[in-house]
């Protein structure tokens, strides 16, 4: 037989060149090759911030302005209406009323310091503004604010914060994101509710008898019934305490304060720091 030629042999690698190119074409268009990934970019949620800041009063009177005393023209947004206005509860403090060191002024309200227990007086801080800072106040109605001068005070800050659910009788205690007590409570009737809304720890008053009503500790904070006018002959202050009836823990039985477990007060009364927020919620 004949060898193929150079020409003949250049023929048949040019044909078998373009066979494996329309193969190929072919296998393309029935496999299409998948598009690459669209690229995408990554966002991490910013942390949750649980930092308070506190301010302690470092004059005998502390005075606290209802309307925002600075430049006019550096006037900040009013803050939210208090939690609750409710319809026939009179205003604490007010004139003519024994109000535990606490007395209404012309431009808003006067505190004295210490307290009426001998406590440092402290609140906490929702806004600062260099030389002036919008404080939460114990005041009836609940949830006012109002401003002092940041020179009549000294700033703290920490990382302690709780929730109270009313629905379950729950309450939670955090350091940052880290829980440290969580406990069943009693809570107020329902002729004399525990009010809803953001209260804060304003001091800590121990108790001579820690096997009496109140148990070892007593958490007064900045809150107030929203139904008595006064309670056994003083203010009616919604407090955190212990409790010598702990068969009534998980039920309405009190007149708005929270029982709380006598070994569950006592550790909170040793770790929480005064201006600690307490979130009680329906």
């Amino acid at each position: 037989m004949r060898e193929p030629t150079l020409r003949s042999r250049a023929l048949a690698v040019a044909i078998a060149l373009l066979l494996v190119s329309a193969c190929s074409s072919s296998r393309a268009a029935e496999e299409p090759t998948p598009p690459p990934p669209e690229s995408s970019t990554t966002t991490t949620a910013p942390a949750p911030s649980y930092r308070t800041q506190t301010a302690t009063a470092q004059v005998p009177e502390l005075e606290v302005f209802a309307d925002w005393p600075g430049d006019p023209s550096a006037a900040p947004p009013p803050p939210p209406p208090p939690a609750v206005e409710p319809a026939g509860v009179r205003p604490i403090p007010r004139p003519g009323f024994n109000s535990a060191g606490a007395r209404k002024t012309a431009s808003g309200w006067a505190f004295t310091n210490p307290t009426f227990y001998g406590n440092p007086l402290t609140m906490v801080v929702t806004e600062n503004r260099g030389d002036w800072l919008r404080v939460m106040i114990p005041t009836r109605p609940n949830g006012q604010q109002g401003w002092v001068r940041a020179s009549d005070v000294t700033l703290g800050e920490h990382e302690f914060h709780g929730t109270l659910t009313l629905s379950d009788f729950t309450l939670k205690v955090w350091n940052g994101e880290e829980l440290i007590a969580q406990t069943q409570v009693v809570i107020g009737r329902d002729t004399s509710p525990t009010p809803v809304g953001r209260v804060y720890i304003g001091e800590k008053i121990p108790q001579r008898n820690a096997g009496g009503a109140y148990g070892p500790w007593i958490l007064a904070t900045n809150a107030y019934s929203e139904r008595l006018d006064l309670f056994d002959g003083g203010l009616p202050v919604i407090a955190f305490h212990g409790t010598n009836q702990p068969q009534l823990i998980g039920s309405k039985a009190s007149n708005g304060c929270v029982r709380v477990p006598n070994d569950v007060i006592d550790l909170l009364a040793q770790v929480l720091p005064p201006g600690t927020p307490i979130d009680i919620m329906a």
